[in-house]
């Protein structure tokens, strides 16, 4: 980063090129095959100068140019993951994510512009942002445990293609949603972009814990799974809504009823929570527990929107934390809710004195 700056310095002109180039690549790689036009309109760039940055990253073997449109080459894909730390670095977005991660106690926080509950695009360069992340940590030999849902299966999507001999596995076991957003279906697709070898969990989240003794007892690859899970080195999950997750759980219309009744307002891992971090229902698995985050080395938490701000606030409180990557959605509606809450400790505190 330092040679970067002196570099900037010297050729500031050079910098700024690279890094539209670079802009240029994770779009491709968002949207790929794609049209110079539409490329020049989603970047906000004139269809000259996109043909030329277009032009030279063919000749230096980033970009294929096919009649369907412009692809990433093997080598494109590749240059991804080392350039992100040098090119999505911004004064503004870097105070807001140290702030975060301070009032989250987080390792690290990785903030996308925009807001994904509003905006498809957002969500995918989120889940993009995610795959450069979590592409730096795979190491040979290592075990990583994955969850559901539409942000992982965008980060499976933008994963590059590398070499890893890793054994993914889901985290949890699966529930009534769509088969691409399900942990299995995740698993696999990382899999195969690491060329690693996964392994399913065939036994649905909720079951009570007799019926998931007899499945151990009655299926010994059940057993094997589950010792890979609690194994894991890296654990990428997201977070969810507690009212529709309870709903994708299917959970007993009384449990629903006492749980929006009780203020719940986040889920992971099966485990719903309030804005204070309280928890207050656990489902029954076989998968990792809320307990088991602090043993594993690398966490990777994905997820954002504004309508996700106090899910993501209140499972942090209730100790889901590691390297959360979100969105600019999803922080302000987390500044506003703790800003409200100091504010309502200060004038509780002003009228105790007086």
């Amino acid at each position: 980063m330092r040679d970067l700056s002196l570099l900037s310095d010297l050729v500031p002109e050079l910098i700024e090129q690279a890094a539209e180039r670079y802009a240029l690549l994770r779009q491709v790689a968002l949207s790929q095959p794609v049209g110079r036009r539409l490329l020049a309109v989603q970047m906000n760039l004139t269809e000259r100068v996109v043909r030329g940055h277009v032009e030279s990253l063919e000749k230096t073997g980033l970009l294929k140019i096919r009649p369907i449109g412009i692809c990433l080459t093997e080598k494109g894909e590749k240059m991804l993951a080392p350039l992100s730390e040098y090119f999505m670095a911004s004064p503004s977005l870097a105070e807001c994510e140290h702030r975060l991660a301070e009032l989250l106690h987080m390792e690290k926080v990785i903030l996308v512009r925009g807001d994904s509950c509003r905006s498809e695009t957002v969500k995918n360069r989120m889940g993009q942002e995610a795959a450069l992340m979590l592409s730096r940590l795979l190491k040979d030999g290592e075990i990583m445990a994955v969850s559901g849902g539409t942000t992982l299966a965008a980060l499976a999507a933008a994963l590059p293609h590398t070499e890893a001999d890793i054994t993914v596995v889901p985290a949890r076991g699966g529930f009534g949603e769509r088969i691409e957003y399900q942990a299995n279906t995740i698993a696999a697709v990382l899999a195969e972009k690491t060329g690693g070898t996964y392994r399913m969990l065939h036994i649905p989240d909720g079951f009570s814990t007799q019926v998931i003794d007899i499945l151990r007892r009655e299926t010994p690859d059940l057993s094997q799974v589950e010792a890979l899970i609690h194994r894991a080195d890296i654990l990428v999950i997201g977070v969810g809504e507690s009212q529709l997750m309870a709903q994708r759980h299917q959970l007993p219309p009384s449990v629903r009823k006492t749980l929006s009744g009780q203020g719940a307002c986040g889920e992971a891992l099966g485990v719903y929570a309030d804005a204070d971090g309280h928890i207050l229902y656990r489902m029954n698995n076989v998968g990792i527990t809320l307990e088991e985050l602090k043993n594993i080395p690398h966490v990777l938490i994905a997820a954002g929107g504004s309508d996700k701000g106090d899910a993501i606030m209140g499972m942090a409180k209730a100790g889901v934390r590691g390297t959360l990557i979100t969105d600019e959605g999803a922080a302000g509606r987390i500044f506003n809710r703790l800003s409200e809450s100091s504010q309502g400790r200060k004038n509780n505190e002003h009228k105790n004195r007086h």
